[in-house]
């Protein structure tokens, strides 16, 4: 297993619901694949990045679509950690941008680490919502 992965995203926490645990399969997997390229200083880089960073987008709004329709009381608080989630990975990008790979690892290590402790709080209470 690469130093940087916490967990294969096989392993990925589980939400109780398939489709939300499928969709953090494959945004673990963009992340990983993105700390791969950054370290291995692949060519293609900044079009991994970008599918991560759209990627993780697009699963956020998903999962606020979930809790608004469910009319969860706790929406408020999960859309602020997926808009902290997402000020980290734009943060990484910048730095990724601005040529420093490394500084970019670094904030992406911190940002998987981060959104792992998401998907084992915030989005066990989509469990209900979803399946």
């Amino acid at each position: 297993m690469p130093e940087h992965s916490q967990l294969p995203t096989s392993l990925a926490p589980k939400t109780g619901s398939d489709a939300v645990d499928a969709e953090h399969g494959i945004q673990l997997g963009l992340l990983e694949a993105t700390l791969t390229a950054l370290s291995s200083g692949a060519a293609d880089t900044a079009e991994i990045f970008d599918q991560l960073h759209g990627y993780t987008q697009a699963h956020f709004l998903s999962e606020q679509l979930l809790m608004r329709l469910a009319a969860r009381g706790d929406y408020d608080g999960h859309l602020e950690d997926h808009e902290r989630l997402m000020q980290e990975l734009d943060a990484a990008k910048k730095q990724f941008e601005g040529g420093d790979s490394s500084a970019a690892a670094g904030l992406l290590k911190s940002h998987e680490k981060h959104l792992l402790e998401h998907i084992r709080s915030w989005d066990r209470s989509i469990e209900v919502v979803a399946s």
